[in-house]
């Protein structure tokens, strides 16, 4: 028996195991395309309720980028009405730096050769695909990402890894876990209570990541 699933059995109130199916339902994609792109509709066809498109972005803080945990944007003829000089590249930094926890995916119908490569956008996307590729591609790669962020286990990965690469220290599994499952009693998001119960100092990033998680 796992360490997830030995403790999920010791608690009444246990923390949310989450399979496909149930994160179709709460996961929102977004689509940032000037031009209307088939796989917006496979993905509702094949259960993901929440997926929508916008021709362009308006501003960094509208609903529709709030609200996506996973945002797709095309290369080429977006990121306008922002003035970005380099298009859908401009709006990947944008956002990526806005909203560091969020997946950025960038696809473009351009041969790889011509795309910029060492862009910065394309460095800092968490996925890079081919508007030409078979639509399965990208189902494959918003199932990966939708299982690294609502899933228990990956949940927990990315809390280690944040609090290694923030703090310096190295927290064994079952220890996030529990304080996963205090927070989750407690019911408070806050980066403030979040902070305590780790006993870090602006614990932000492991916040948003648990926040995440338990109240998607």
């Amino acid at each position: 028996m796992t360490v997830f699933n030995l403790f999920k059995s010791k608690n009444k109130n246990p923390l949310p195991q989450r399979d496909i199916e149930s994160i179709k339902r709460i996961c929102r994609l977004l689509f940032v395309d000037d031009k209307r792109f088939p796989v917006v509709e496979l993905l509702k066809k094949s259960g993901w309720i929440n997926t929508t498109a916008i021709r362009d972005v308006d501003t960094l803080d509208q609903m529709d980028i709030k609200d996506a945990h996973m945002i797709f944007i095309d290369v080429q003829g977006v990121g306008k009405k922002l003035k970005f000089s380099d298009e859908g590249l401009g709006l990947v930094i944008a956002l990526k730096e806005k909203y560091p926890n969020k997946k950025i995916i960038v696809y473009s119908a351009e041969a790889a050769g011509q795309v910029q490569a060492f862009h910065r956008g394309i460095d800092i996307a968490d996925a890079r695909l081919s508007k030409l590729v078979e639509p399965i591609c990208f189902l494959n790669t918003v199932e990966r990402f939708a299982l690294e962020l609502f899933s228990l286990e990956a949940c927990v990965e990315r809390v280690k890894k944040a609090i290694y690469n923030e703090f310096g220290q190295n927290m064994q599994t079952e220890d996030v876990i529990k304080k996963i499952k205090n927070i989750h009693t407690k019911n408070n998001y806050s980066v403030e209570s979040i902070s305590k119960v780790f006993n870090l100092d602006n614990a932000g990033s492991v916040a948003s990541i648990i926040g995440l998680f338990l109240k998607p």
